[in-house]
């Protein structure tokens, strides 16, 4: 799960208050204690996200396709609409290389269409998730707290990855990629199962990505080494300025009967031979100053009519209320 954050003209500060409130009520809840973990290992007290900390924001246009409307009756697919997106390095180190390939880029966004049903995404550049479950995060977390010499214990590290197998999984796969040359260069997956509606009733199981419609972008590791520590934001600069591609194709992977729609940590059988239909395109166009995404969240459970995240993942779940805490602790 990573931590990020958005614009206040789309999000209510009196909701995510009443929502610190009611986790903050729930003794047995994991998530509060999450956010304190992922605090803690990005610098207690410090004002950046705990994870995603360095990134860019930018501003663009959603433009639906018509096979969009045959999936989903959700109002983002009718007409273009803006975009504020973020993209990111993860980790809570705001000063993380752009060439460090152990961590993941990230891409979130929303769509806004006047009011008539904004829909938020987080994605990263790996298909699964590194964990399962709020319980298995909080894990993941605590066994690489700082013991009183200041670091992490490696027993510790050793035992829960052992116990927890799957979480290795996201690393494993970054590190089997090149490095990301570019933000707008590299998929993008929304990791999560949703579900997509249409106006007849008819639905469908799929999983979100973004595919960048100028190809891929990457790196030798001897071609990252040689890279500035921030030439992400300046490549995607060079981009907008020479009016080079900077767009994704919204693709839905297609599920079927019998797919889990509840680990995030597992792909679907020939997930990547799976039929697909582009849902729209999404174009980059301009920078946009940071205080626009800093100061609230993007929430990926913040979606239109006509299309609804899994119910019975746990995670996914979680997300609204450690978003909430975390921007608390940061304004």
């Amino acid at each position: 799960m990573i931590i990020r954050n958005a614009p206040t003209a789309f999000v209510s500060m009196a909701v995510i208050a009443a929502s610190c409130s009611s986790v903050r009520a729930q003794t047995a809840d994991p998530v509060p204690a999450i956010v304190e973990a992922m605090q803690t290992l990005a610098g207690k007290g410090a004002k950046h996200r705990p994870s995603g900390a360095k990134g860019q924001c930018y501003t663009g246009t959603f433009s639906p396709s018509a096979d969009a409307v045959k999936l989903s009756r959700a109002t983002i697919f009718e007409k273009p609409s803006p975009v504020l997106a973020r993209f990111s390095v993860g980790s809570g180190n705001p000063k993380v290389a752009d060439g460090n390939k152990a961590v993941n880029r990230g891409l979130s966004f929303k769509i806004d269409n006047g009011g008539r049903g904004q829909t938020e995404f987080v994605m990263v550049n790996a298909p699964i998730n590194f964990v399962k479950t709020p319980q298995q995060m909080l894990g993941f977390l605590q066994a690489r707290l700082p013991g009183a010499d200041g670091k992490p214990d490696p027993e510790k590290i050793k035992a829960f990855t052992e116990a927890n197998p799957e979480t290795t999984k996201q690393g494993k796969w970054l590190a089997s990629q090149p490095v990301v040359g570019s933000w707008v260069g590299v998929t993008y997956w929304g990791i999560h199962a949703y579900t997509l509606t249409n106006a007849s009733g008819a639905s469908q199981v799929i999983k979100f990505k973004m595919v960048p419609t100028a190809g891929a972008v990457a790196l030798t590791d001897d071609e990252a080494k040689a890279k500035p520590a921030d030439f992400l934001v300046d490549e995607l600069a060079g981009r907008l300025a020479s009016k080079a591609p900077t767009s994704f194709d919204m693709v839905a992977i297609l599920g079927r009967a019998g797919d889990a729609t509840d680990d995030p940590t597992e792909r679907w059988v020939d997930e990547d031979a799976r039929p697909t239909v582009t849902l729209g395109t999404l174009a980059i166009a301009a920078v946009e100053k940071n205080s626009s995404c800093d100061d609230a969240i993007f929430d990926p459970t913040n979606l239109a009519k006509g299309i609804e995240g899994a119910k019975d993942d746990t995670l996914l779940r979680a997300r609204t209320p450690a978003y909430a805490i975390s921007i608390s602790g940061r304004l």
